[in-house]
C-alpha cells in the first residue's frame, strides 16, 4: 500500500470513529434492520476491496488464452499511438403516464429519519409511494406529489454489544448503498437531541432551501417521521374536508405525541416565522405541538384541526381500519399486519417512463467492501455517473443486493457483477457496466457513438448482431470487466447465464472476468461480442496510459483506489484535466 493510501486508510478510520460517536440514534437496533453485510464470502480469504482488474493488467496475471483470436471479429487499431479512429456519430395503471414538467404540486412530503432507519425508508417508498426497488429509476414526478427523505444523524451513545464500532460500520456501509440507489434525500450530519428540532429544521430546510433551488411550487407540506405508517389518500380526503381559505395545520396526534401534519403552504410560512417564538413558549414540545398550543393562545389566522392517530400498541387488533396514522413502528412483521390491514392504496411519486425499454441504463455497483476503501470515494463516483447520465438522458442505477447475496453463496464478491446485470437488463435496451472505480473522464461522448461503431462494424464483416461490447487493453491477455456494454437479447441473457456457471472461476483469481472471456471465446458465443481489441481508449483507459479525451479512467491498482479516484473526480468537476493522476 503507498504512502497515500496508508494516510487516507487512517483519515477514513478517524472520520468514520467520528460518525460513529456523533451519529448514532439509539431508537433503531438490530432488530430493525439487521445488516447482513459482513458475513464472510470466502472461508480464510479477504473481504478486502478487489475488483480483480490489477490480476490482469499490463500483461501480468493469469495466463490465459494469450494466443486466443478476439471473439466476434474485434477492432485491432492501426497507427502507433493505440488510439482507434473517432466512430462515427449517432443520429440520434394507476401510475401516470405524463410527466409534471410544470414545477407544480399538491403536495411536497417530508419524512424527517434517523440515518440508522435504512429499512424504514424502504417500508415508507414502498408502502406509501410504491417504489419497491431502484431497477427503473424516478426520474419524472407525477402531476400530485414530491418527496424528500430529511435524514439527520444523533449524538446517543449506548453501552452495550449492538454499538460496537463493527455494527456501525455496516450501517455506514448500508447508508452509502441507499444514497448511491436512491437519489430522494438531503442528509445533515448535524447533532439534534429532539423532535422539535429535527421537525423544525426538516420544515425550515423544505421552505427555505429545497423549495426555492428546485423551483417549484406546492400548495401544502405533509411531514411525518419515517416509523410512522400513513395512509396518504385518507389524509389527502381530511384535508380536503376541512380546508380553509386562510390556510389549516392538519395534526394527527395521541397522547401528546405528534405523528404526521399537513400544513398549508401559508400556513407554514407563518409557522416558520414565528419558529422561535414558539419555542420559547414551548420547548418541551415539538413544534407541531407547540404550534398548536401557541395558536391556540394566540389566535392564527389559519385553522387547526386536530386528528386522532394512534400510538403502536404492538396489537394490530387494536388499530382501527379507518385510522390514518399509526405511530412508532419499527419492526417489519408489524409494518406489513398493520398496512394490511389498513388497506393502504400507495400514491404514485413517479411518472412512468413509456421509453425505458428502448433506454440506456449506466449500471454500477453500491456495495461498500468491509474494509470500507471505497467508502469516501463511493458517493462522488457515483455522482459522477449519474451527472453523465443525466445528461445524456440515460438512467442511473446502482446495486448493492446482489454482492451482498455473493457472501452467502460462498463466492467472490465481484460475482455480484454478473447477478446486477441479470436483474437490471429485462428493463432496458442497453446497460453499461462500470465499477465503482470506473469514472466518466468525457462527460460529452455518447454511449450510442461506441454502440453503432461496434455494431457498424460487425456488420462490414458480415457479422451477426452485436449484444456485448467490451475492450482488451493492449497489453492485457483478455478483456476488461470493469466497463462493459450489454445489450438486453436473448443471446446476452443466455450468455451471462453460462457465465455464471463457471464454477473454476468462483475462486480462481480472475474471477468472473476470467469466466467472461472463457465464454466469449467459445465458438457458440463468440458471435454475439465485439471486441474493441488491444484499444486502451475508446471505453476504458487505464491511467498510465490516459489521454485527453478519453472516455473512462479505470483506476485498477494493486491496492486501494479510493485516493486517485478522488483526485481525478475533483479536477473533472472542476473542469480541468485528470492527467497524469494515478499514473504513478
Amino acid at each position: 500500500m503507498s504512502v497515500a493510501a496508508r494516510k487516507l486508510y487512517w483519515i477514513t478510520a478517524a472520520v468514520f470513529l467520528m460518525i460513529v460517536f456523533l451519529s448514532y440514534h439509539r431508537s433503531t437496533g438490530p432488530s430493525s434492520y439487521p445488516s447482513d453485510r459482513t458475513a464472510p464470502n470466502d472461508v480464510g480469504q479477504s473481504q478486502n476491496y478487489d475488483d480483480n482488474d490489477n490480476d490482469y493488467t499490463s500483461g501480468e496475471g493469469d495466463n490465459l488464452y494469450t494466443d486466443s483470436k478476439p471473439p466476434g471479429g474485434g477492432y485491432t487499431p492501426s497507427g502507433g499511438d493505440n488510439k482507434p479512429a473517432t466512430p462515427p456519430p449517432t443520429t440520434a395503471g394507476t401510475t401516470p403516464t405524463t410527466p409534471n414538467t410544470s414545477g407544480k404540486y399538491d403536495t411536497l412530503v417530508v419524512i424527517p429519519s434517523s440515518w440508522t432507519q435504512i429499512q424504514n425508508r424502504q417500508w415508507v417508498r414502498e408502502t406509501v409511494f410504491g417504489i419497491r426497488d431502484n431497477l427503473e429509476p424516478c426520474k419524472k414526478n407525477d402531476g400530485n406529489i414530491i418527496y424528500k427523505f430529511y435524514i439527520y444523524g444523533r449524538s446517543t451513545w449506548g453501552k452495550s454489544a449492538i454499538h460496537s464500532p463493527e455494527y456501525n460500520q455496516a450501517l455506514v456501509r448500508d447508508l452509502y448503498g441507499e444514497f448511491m440507489e436512491f437519489n430522494d434525500h438531503y442528509f445533515t450530519n448535524t447533532t439534534v437531541t429532539d423532535k422539535y428540532a429535527i421537525w423544525g429544521n426538516a420544515l425550515d430546510w423544505a421552505m427555505t432551501t429545497y423549495i426555492p433551488t428546485s423551483k417549484i411550487q406546492v400548495d401544502k407540506v405533509l411531514i411525518f417521521d419515517s416509523t410512522a405508517i400513513v395512509n396518504l389518500p385518507k389524509m389527502e380526503e381530511a384535508v380536503k374536508a376541512s380546508v380553509n381559505p386562510n390556510g389549516y395545520l392538519h395534526i394527527w396526534s395521541a397522547d401528546s405525541t405528534t405523528f404526521a401534519a399537513m400544513i398549508s403552504f401559508n400556513a407554514l410560512e407563518q409557522l416558520l416565522k414565528n419558529r422561535e417564538e414558539i419555542k420559547a413558549a414551548h420547548a418541551t414540545q415539538d413544534i407541531i405541538s407547540a404550534a398548536s398550543t401557541f395558536y391556540a393562545e394566540k389566535p392564527a389566522t389559519f385553522k387547526i384541526v386536530p386528528a386522532t392517530g394512534q400510538l403502536w400498541a404492538s396489537n394490530v387488533d387494536l388499530v382501527p381500519a379507518d385510522i390514518a396514522v399509526v405511530g412508532q413502528v419499527y419492526q417489519l412483521e408489524d409494518w406489513r399486519r398493520i398496512t394490511e390491514k389498513l388497506t393502504i392504496k400507495p400514491t404514485p411519486a413517479c411518472a412512468v417512463d413509456q421509453n425505458w425499454k428502448k433506454n440506456i441504463a449506466l449500471l454500477t455497483s453500491s456495495y461498500i467492501y468491509v474494509d470500507m476503501c471505497m467508502a469516501e470515494a463511493s458517493l462522488p463516483s457515483a455522482e459522477n455517473k449519474r451527472n453523465y447520465a443525466d445528461k445524456h438522458g440515460y438512467d442511473f442505477v446502482a446495486r448493492a443486493a446482489e454482492f451482498a447475496q455473493e457472501e452467502h453463496r460462498g463466492r467472490r464478491l465481484v460475482w455480484g457483477k454478473i447477478g446486477a446485470i441479470q436483474k437490471v437488463l429485462p428493463h432496458y435496451e442497453w446497460l453499461f457496466w462500470m465499477d465503482m472505480d470506473a469514472i466518466i473522464a468525457d462527460l460529452d461522448k455518447d454511449l450510442r457513438d461506441i454502440i453503432q461503431f461496434a455494431e457498424q462494424a460487425k456488420l462490414d464483416n458480415g457479422g451477426d448482431e452485436v449484444s456485448l461490447i467490451v475492450a482488451r487493453p493492449n497489453r492485457d491477455k483478455m478483456l476488461n470487466a470493469g466497463v462493459m456494454l450489454i445489450k438486453n437479447t436473448e443471446w446476452s441473457r443466455a450468455f451471462f447465464a453460462e457465465v455464471q456457471t463457471r464454477a473454476p472461476w468462483y475462486h480462481k483469481s480472475s474471477y468472473e472476468q476470467a469466466a467472461i472471456w472463457e465464454v466469449m471465446n467459445e465458438p457458440k458465443w463468440s458471435s454475439g461480442v465485439y471486441l474493441y481489441n488491444g484499444d486502451d481508449h475508446t471505453m476504458n483507459t487505464f491511467p498510465k496510459l490516459y489521454a485527453e479525451g478519453d472516455f473512462v479512467i479505470h483506476f485498477a491498482p494493486a491496492g486501494c483506489p479510493s485516493v486517485p479516484v478522488l483526485a481525478a473526480l475533483a479536477k473533472i468537476k472542476a473542469g480541468e484535466s485528470a492527467l497524469g493522476i494515478g499514473a504513478e
